[in-house]
C-alpha cells in the first residue's frame, strides 16, 4: 500500500438542519492510497481495491459501522465500490455509453444505525449513529484501455457531505453544556457549525428569565435567505464572559458575539448576562432616544430585554457584521 493521503480542508456546503452535525470535504487520492476524514465521532474512509476504492464508515474507537446503499446486488456495483470499469464500456475502449450498468459520478449512502436497518442487521452494541453521505466524483484518471480488461482507477478527485445525529456518548453534555440546554439539537448542531467547544460552552441563562422570553436558544432567519438560523447563549470558559454563537445555516457560517467588545455603539456584551427576555424581531424597528435612524434590517433581528428597561435589537448587518440598536418601546 503506497502512503496515506491526506483530506482537503473542509468546506461548508451541507447539511444545516438544527439537531444533524455535518461535514463537507474535498479530497484527492491515487491508487494504493488510503483516504480517511475524521469529524468528531466518526470517520470516512477510502479503502483501496484492485480496481478504485471501497466507501467505509468507522466510529470513535475506529471499528467498522455498517453502509448501506442500493442496490445490494450485485457488490461489484454497489454504489459503494467506486471502480475504474463502471466509466468504461464493456469493451474498455472508451467511455461508458450505458453498456455498463453502474452507478457513475454521485454515490449516496447510509450509514450507522440508518445503514443496519436498511440491512435488516442487528447494529454493533453501543452504536448510536445514524446518517447520510454523498460523494461526489468530480475528476479521475484510468488504466489505458486493453480490450478483455477492466479499467482501474489511477487517481481520484471528489467532494463528499456527511450528515448524521448521535455519537453524543463522546460528547459530555455537562462538559459541553449547561443542563436546560437541549443537548442532541443544539450542542450538535453547534459543532456541525464550527463551534470550538474547549473554548466555549453553550449556556441556559435565557431559559430562566421573564415568562414568555425563557427560550435556550432561538432560531430566527437573521440573513434573510428564507432559513431558519441558530443562535444559542455562549460563556467563555477562560473568564464566564457572556456571548452568542450565531450558525447561519444556509452556509454553515458560525459567528461569535459579545467576546470583542461593544456591539454596535451602545450595547455592552455584559448585557447578555442581565437581559431575563428574548425572541425573535420580526417587526418594524422603533427610533430610540440616543441612537440614530432606525435601521433596515436584511432579515429576523433578536430582541433582549430587561425589566424597566428599553429594548435592544441585535442584528445582521449586509457585511453579515453583528450589530446592536437601542429602540424606544
Amino acid at each position: 500500500m503506497a502512503g496515506s493521503a491526506s483530506p482537503a480542508l473542509a468546506t461548508q456546503s451541507c447539511g444545516g438542519e438544527v439537531g444533524w452535525a455535518d461535514t463537507s470535504f474535498s479530497g484527492h487520492v491515487q491508487a494504493g492510497e488510503v483516504f480517511r476524514h475524521s469529524a468528531h465521532s466518526l470517520a470516512f474512509v477510502l479503502e483501496p481495491t484492485p480496481h478504485g476504492w471501497q466507501v467505509q464508515m468507522l466510529d470513535r474507537h475506529g471499528a467498522e459501522m455498517p453502509v448501506f446503499a442500493a442496490p445490494i446486488r450485485p457488490v461489484e456495483t454497489n454504489p459503494l465500490n467506486i471502480a475504474g470499469w463502471h466509466f468504461r464500456n464493456l469493451a474498455n475502449s472508451g467511455p461508458n455509453t450505458g453498456d455498463v450498468n453502474a452507478p457513475q459520478h454521485l454515490r449516496r449512502f447510509s450509514f450507522g444505525l440508518a445503514a443496519a436497518t436498511a440491512l435488516d442487521a442487528n447494529a454493533p452494541p453501543g452504536l448510536s449513529v445514524s446518517g447520510l453521505g454523498e460523494v461526489q466524483i468530480t475528476d479521475f484518471t484510468l488504466t489505458p484501455p486493453m480490450p478483455g480488461e477492466r479499467a482501474a482507477m489511477t487517481s481520484l478527485e471528489f467532494t463528499a457531505c456527511l450528515v448524521w445525529q448521535g455519537g453524543a456518548e463522546r460528547l459530555d453534555p455537562i462538559a459541553l453544556a449547561d443542563p436546560g440546554v437541549a443537548f442532541e439539537n443544539v450542542v450538535s448542531g453547534l459543532i456541525g457549525c464550527g463551534l470550538d467547544t474547549g473554548i466555549y460552552k453553550a449556556s441556559d441563562r435565557m431559559s430562566k428569565g421573564r415568562e414568555g422570553g425563557q427560550n435556550p436558544y432561538l432560531q430566527p432567519d437573521l440573513d434573510g435567505d428564507n432559513i431558519p438560523d441558530l443562535v444559542v447563549p455562549l460563556t467563555r470558559r477562560s473568564d464566564q464572559a457572556p456571548g452568542l454563537a450565531i450558525c447561519l445555516l444556509g452556509d454553515e457560517t458560525l459567528i461569535l458575539a459579545g467576546f470583542d467588545g461593544r456591539i454596535g455603539r451602545h450595547l455592552e456584551p455584559v448585557f447578555f448576562g442581565r437581559a431575563d427576555y428574548w425572541a425573535v424581531h420580526q417587526g418594524p424597528v422603533y427610533q430610540g432616544a440616543d441612537e440614530g435612524p432606525p435601521p433596515d434590517l436584511i432579515g429576523d433581528a433578536l430582541i433582549f430585554g430587561k425589566e424597566d428597561t428599553s429594548s435592544v435589537l441585535v442584528y445582521l448587518n449586509p457585511a453579515l457584521e453583528v450589530s446592536s440598536y437601542w429602540q424606544g418601546d
